[in-house]
């Protein structure tokens, strides 16, 4: 029997269900998929006592309603949207009541977990959706969210409340600046580029998704311009022709023909998912 949690009322700007992606089919031109920010994410699962990979709703920018349908534990981490709740901490909801998320502030992605996970469909290992790929589906607003399982969290004895420490609550419009690992191509700059690269300020265009943030600053002369495709990571710094650099995200395509500058370090692509068209961010090497 499926434990039903809540009724989406409108799904904003997009809603997924998403985990910590697929692993082994690269090589078939399949990319990893996946939470775009991880660490908010893991977060959401730590706060009920879930599996780091329970599935959980990823939540873009605003909008998003849902109507609870059970009495459930939840925790919302992410983005700052003006949530009704309280977030970073673990919630005990209500039949009837009303979750939404009206206005954002900062970051980009939302996370709505659910004690026990939510019940999505697994595909290729993971429940993770890639729509470009058509596994899964965005969820459409009259959907209902169903829980994985029907094992009740409660907080441990004695225990009031259970909240993330502000140190780990990450201020996402001001961010670190991103550190570079060289890539396959990083020769081809020379030493005036280079200092243009980590130098000047990268503004995060509007053309920004899943599959990668298109960045605008002083356009980059290299002189390898054109490469026989090679594998691609997520995170990697790739330069097209027009010299503005191009960072491919969770839902990214696994080669690409472009030079590839170098990769941001891993523990930070969950914090530049966070950054907001118009935003400025700043590079510099990892050694």
């Amino acid at each position: 029997m499926d434990v039903e949690l809540f009724q989406i009322l409108d799904p904003g700007f997009g809603a997924t269900a998403q985990d910590r992606g697929r692993v082994g089919w690269r090589r078939f031109g399949v990319p990893p998929s996946g939470a775009m920010d991880d660490h908010a994410a893991g977060w959401a699962n730590r706060l009920l006592d879930n599996s780091p990979d329970a599935p959980l709703l990823e939540l873009l920018l605003q909008g998003a309603r849902f109507k609870a349908l059970r009495d459930w534990w939840i925790a919302v981490t992410g983005a700052e949207a003006e949530a009704n709740v309280p977030t970073w901490r673990a919630l005990h909801v209500k039949a009837g009541d009303v979750i939404q998320f009206p206005h954002n502030h900062a970051g980009v992605w939302l996370y709505l977990g659910v004690a026990g996970g939510i019940q999505a469909e697994r595909l290729l290992g993971s429940t993770s959706i890639y729509q470009r790929g058509q596994l899964g589906h965005p969820l459409a607003k009259g959907e209902v969210v169903c829980a994985a399982t029907e094992t009740a969290f409660q907080l441990p004895p004695h225990v009031a409340g259970r909240s993330v420490s502000w140190s780990e609550r990450r201020h996402y419009d001001t961010p670190p600046p991103f550190l570079l690992w060289p890539g396959p191509q990083w020769d081809s700059l020379d030493e005036s580029e280079r200092s243009k690269f980590f130098d000047e300020p990268w503004t995060i265009t509007s053309e920004c998704d899943r599959v990668g943030y298109r960045l605008a600053g002083p356009a980059l002369v290299l002189r390898q311009t054109q490469i026989v495709s090679e594998p691609t990571l997520v995170g990697t710094v790739q330069v097209p022709d027009s010299g503005q650099p191009i960072v491919t995200m969770r839902d990214g395509p696994t080669v690409g023909g472009y030079p590839k500058l170098g990769v941001i370090e891993p523990a930070q692509i969950s914090w530049l998912a966070q950054c907001r068209p118009g935003q400025k961010i700043r590079f510099r090497p990892a050694k």
